[in-house]
């Protein structure tokens, strides 16, 4: 600490802020604070800012007590990469102090979550949101207190600069496209990723299925900087398009070696980025601004590995950035090779790992900020049931299973709590999904519809490694098969000019009288007859797979167990009737993940591959049933059909995490239906087990909400169903 501390002069300055501190009677847990602090403050920064935060501190403590005061000091070691200079730091505690000063009851709300407020906005931003919260608040604690713990969505907007009309991506949009073509010659559907409230960490763009996604505003990022930083994640996300040419398998990885094979990968699309246009660096390298510390986090010295990689000039002399520089440029006669991104994350993961380094994988995020979030990169099919880690990341989180080694001890030994085992032991294995969709959802008590309100994350289903058949009763299938086949449900046809038939062809018999005036004796085809035409039937079959239907009824069967085999036998039963039947599912986890799975299209046969992914699925979360109705409505419509059916197969009424109010949901579902049925989509449900289904007479209709307690009562139901559909 010497060292940092001379001339004398700064060791004096040092002294008094420390005697300020003692004198000002916050107890000793800050004095001890800030000496730590003062221990570990990084080597490139002037020690004028760490007097400067002892008598902010200082004069904070003053004002709300030394609770906040010891608070602030935790917090800060997290917070200082991102106010990197002396002046913003100053701007950062300046709105601290006026926070203090204007509404002490509200600065432990931010100081909690200082760290997670400075991820989304500039010191000048939330300099800007700290006053506006102020001025909104006119003079109210408990307005204050809801604006900075982000109960209020003014809050949140301000936060992110979306106040005003407009966003960047909009104004953006045509520019992106046209600097797409002319870099990558590629032309990769743009969506804009919308920012609702605060994500445990900020949104990054997201490259999937060749589309690409951007966040509507970069926060902390306006004018020319927001140009900046939108181009040098379209370039990036075309180096990505370009060259990486492979996907990674998860297997058994771990979060750690996931972020780090990534972080490689990133840079060795780069890097032949750069050889072929040099120019590239200028809009990369800005937001390269990592610095040595002696502070050694996983997520610090991935950072500074980032930049090490490709920016030439940087010089670190921390040895695990110094080999992973050595590793990649040994490899640049390979770089066109994608594997060796595994090969050397792999080797870096392990050695954070000897190190002792904690990383919080819940908290991670892709650095620099123009870096999409790596999802595209990963294969997520063929994982099995077991403990799921999460990997929190801007879309979305990435499920990974931690399976069990050969001798059965798993890889984390930490159990969840008892309360969690039910609903985490049975997720669903398997990524939760992209945003591919937003839907409105209907309050009934305020009697508005509320535009954009729920989000769709959709996913294929996982197929399980081994091949595994549905079990049916033959008698059931059979019977079923039967019912579909008899029935004619399509367009019927009208055959004119018949010899006989329901009905008089008046055009018919008049010329048939022309004729005969004329002299002429023509056959005497003179009827109408309507018959049925070609079977014109597509049925989509929406699977309820929340957490609910787990439970067993008294033979120990599943309620999942009963919608597998009915999806099972009405699917084959309907494609014997030459029909055509998709099966999909749904779970939600509140109005921004409700997961809408993919089991079988309407194009693909009832085969052993769908069979697997129907004996795979797992029951989870809640049900969301309004926003899963829209979603399958939206896949019916695009369908050319005749009749086009909707039919549920559910296990009780609609819930959510966030939604208290048992009624709201099952309003909004009504409400979906009634939309569906105006456009020409017929819904029924199958309200599965033996549940009361107090709401799905209401939502559905009496006549079509059936109960199948039972696959063997699934005959009668269908009847049920296929008159339904005649009338």
């Amino acid at each position: 600490m010497e060292k940092r501390l001379d001339p004398v002069g700064q060791v004096s300055t040092w002294n008094d802020a420390v005697l300020d501190l003692f004198e000002a009677n916050l107890g000793e847990a800050v004095v001890l604070s800030f000496l730590r602090l003062s221990e570990q403050w990084p080597a490139q920064r002037p020690i004028e800012d760490a007097v400067a935060v002892g008598r902010a501190v200082r004069n904070i403590g003053q004002v709300v007590g030394s609770r906040i005061a010891h608070a602030i000091l935790a917090e800060l070691p997290k917070v200082l990469t991102r106010v990197a200079t002396t002046d913003e730091l100053t701007v950062v505690f300046a709105a601290l102090q006026q926070l203090a000063d204007n509404g002490p009851e509200s600065l432990g709300l931010i100081v909690s979550r200082l760290e997670q407020l400075l991820l989304h906005a500039s010191a000048e931003g939330f300099s800007a949101w700290v006053a506006a919260g102020l001025r909104s608040a006119g003079g109210n604690p408990a307005r204050r207190r809801a604006f900075f713990g982000l109960d209020d969505p003014h809050s949140t907007r301000l936060l992110y600069g979306r106040s005003g009309a407009g966003d960047d991506f909009t104004r953006l949009e045509r520019r992106l496209g046209a600097t797409m073509l002319a870099l990558w010659n590629k032309k990769p559907r743009l969506r804009k990723l919308a920012i609702g409230a605060m994500p445990a960490v900020p949104r990054r763009a997201s490259l999937v299925g060749g589309m690409l996604g951007l966040p509507e505003t970069y926060p902390g990022f306006q004018a020319e900087r927001a140009d900046g930083i939108y181009l040098a994640a379209l370039a990036h996300a075309g180096a990505h398009l370009r060259h990486s040419s492979a996907r990674f398998l998860i297997g058994r990885l771990k979060p750690l070696q996931i972020a780090l094979i990534s972080l490689v990968e990133d840079a060795r699309v780069e890097a032949l980025a750069l050889r072929d246009m040099p120019g590239l660096g200028r809009l990369w390298l800005p937001f390269h601004t990592a610095t040595p510390s002696p502070q050694a986090t996983a997520a610090g010295l991935m950072v500074r590995l980032a930049r090490a990689l490709i920016d030439p000039d940087y010089a670190d002399s921390d040895a695990w950035v110094g080999k992973g520089r050595v590793l990649f440029e040994a490899a640049a006669d390979r770089w066109d090779d994608p594997a060796i991104s595994r090969e050397i994350g792999g080797l870096l993961g392990n050695d954070i790992g000897q190190m002792r380094l904690q990383f919080n994988a819940k908290s991670y995020v892709v650095e620099p900020t123009y870096r999409d979030d790596n999802l595209a990169l990963w294969e997520f099919d063929g994982q099995h049931d077991g403990q799921v880690d999460e990997i929190e990341l801007p879309v979305d989180s990435v499920r990974v299973e931690r399976r069990q080694d050969a001798e059965g001890d798993r890889e984390d030994e930490t159990a969840p709590p008892e309360e969690t085992l039910r609903a985490r032991a049975r997720t669903i294995a398997m990524l939760d999904g992209f945003p591919v969709a937003t839907y409105p959802e209907w309050d009934y008590a305020a009697r508005i519809e509320r535009p954009d309100w729920t989000t769709i994350l959709e996913a294929d289903a996982t197929t399980l490694p081994k091949l595994v058949d549905v079990p049916l009763d033959e008698d059931v299938t059979r019977r079923v098969t039967t019912v579909t086949r008899d029935a004619s449900i399509g367009r019927r046809q009208r055959y004119k000019r018949q010899r006989e038939g329901d009905a008089l062809d008046v055009d018919a018999a008049i010329a048939l009288m022309i004729e005969r005036r004329a002299g002429r004796i023509l056959e005497p085809r003179v009827y109408l007859r309507d018959a049925p035409g070609p079977r014109d039937l597509a049925i989509l079959l929406l699977l309820d797979l929340s957490q609910s239907t787990a439970d067993r009824d008294r033979l120990g069967r599943t309620i999942l167990d009963v919608e597998r085999k009915a999806a099972a036998i009405i699917t084959t039963a309907v494609e014997a009737a030459d029909d055509t039947i998709a099966v999909h599912g749904f779970n939600s986890d509140g109005r921004e993940r409700v997961r809408y799975v993919r089991i079988k299209s309407f194009d693909e046969r009832m085969d052993a591959f769908v069979c697997s992914r129907l004996a795979g699925l797992q029951s989870s979360h809640s049900t969301r049933l309004g926003a899963a109705l829209r979603h399958a409505g939206s896949y019916l419509s695009q369908r050319r059909a005749f009749r086009k059916v909707l039919l549920v197969l559910t296990d009780g009424e609609p819930s959510d995490v966030d939604v208290p109010e048992p009624r709201y949901l099952a309003e909004d579902a009504r409400r979906a239906v009634h939309h569906l049925r105006r456009h020409g989509i017929d819904i029924f449900a199958f309200g599965v087990g033996n549940g009361p289904f107090l709401q799905i007479d209401r939502i559905f209709g009496e006549r079509r909400a059936l109960r199948v307690s039972r696959v063997d009562v699934l005959p009668q139901r269908v009847v049920q169903l296929y008159t339904e559909l005649k009338k």
